[in-house]
């Protein structure tokens, strides 16, 4: 997979699980949010073994966000969405 092939892959699934992609049209990352507290969101990915940052690491803006690396293998990637679509 590409970067390209694991935002789109990713994006998909978090849409579907409610969630709102923001602010991540190129680079390794993607801002998501279901506009709930960042920790309420860390907590759901948790649940699911998948790490995220909370966005209140990078500043008041962040704090209804979580910050989803696409840096993983390409494994790793799909797993998550396997997780997250369940």
């Amino acid at each position: 997979m590409l970067f390209r092939s694991r935002r789109e892959a990713l994006r998909t699934v978090l849409v579907k699980a409610g969630f709102t992609i923001e602010h991540s049209t190129a680079g390794l990352y993607l801002w998501a949010t279901r506009d709930e507290d960042c920790w309420t969101t860390v907590d759901w990915f948790a649940q699911r073994g998948i790490l995220v940052a909370p966005g209140a690491f990078y500043g008041p803006s962040g704090e209804r966000h979580v910050r989803i690396a696409l840096t993983g293998t390409d494994e790793r990637v799909a797993a998550a969405v396997a997780r997250i679509a369940d």
